[in-house]
């Protein structure tokens, strides 16, 4: 130890171009290994709806959605007319 702080110029791998080739091709080896483990999982152990269930899923999602923006339709006419009266006793 002299006093100085030791600097690595390879920290980076900044000065040995076949250390960064070796790091890249993992990240690659790395990423393709990933989006075939997700295709695997997609195709093979996903237990996807039939088109049946799908449809009826999709008419009690449409259906429940039609009710909830009446009632909320409701809710802001009723208190719309209600604000609008409450303000008519003040003029």
């Amino acid at each position: 130890f002299n006093g100085r702080i030791e600097v690595s110029k390879t920290f980076d791998l900044g000065s040995n171009p076949s250390a960064r080739a070796k790091t890249t091709n993992k990240m690659a080896n790395r990423i393709t290994h990933y989006i075939r483990e997700v295709r695997d999982e997609l195709v093979n152990k996903v237990s996807w709806p039939t088109w049946s269930e799908l449809r009826e899923s999709t008419w009690i999602v449409l259906v429940a959605s039609l009710i909830f923006s009446l009632v909320i339709w409701g809710l802001d006419s009723g208190l719309g007319f209600s604000t609008t009266q409450f303000y008519k006793l003040f003029k």
